[in-house]
């Protein structure tokens, strides 16, 4: 019998995980737990990954508290991000990229300077 995908259900998990988390002894846990939360609900739209979640019974806890191992006194956002998504997905990987709109320039107002994460390293 195939699964039904429950956006709602997802991000009720995620919530109510999240309030565990807020309540840990780890300072670090806490800090990244609502923004992976949120994230981890916005990535959900993706119905593959989002039904992962759903299945899963890892929980929001694990996941920070694997994102945190082996990091010494700071991480990037986008590295947290990524650990947040491989730890549900193994096989799953996101991509970065930026938009840069210069006010003020008439001449260029309808163009964007696209640049992606890796091409800023």
């Amino acid at each position: 019998m195939a699964v039904i995908y429950n956006y709602q259900f997802v991000q009720e998990k995620l919530y109510d995980e999240l309030k565990k988390c807020e309540k840990s002894k780890d300072r670090k846990v806490r800090v990244i737990a609502q923004p992976v939360a949120t994230k981890l609900i916005k990535f959900s739209l993706d119905k593959d990954f989002g039904l992962t979640i759903q299945k899963s019974d890892k929980t929001l806890l694990d996941c920070c508290t694997s994102i945190l191992e082996d990091v010494g006194p700071s991480i990037s956002d986008i590295e947290v991000y990524k650990r947040a998504v491989k730890f549900y997905f193994p096989e799953a990987d996101i991509e970065f990229s930026m938009n840069i709109k210069v006010p003020g320039n008439k001449n260029r107002s309808d163009q964007k300077i696209n640049i992606t994460f890796d091409e800023l390293f």
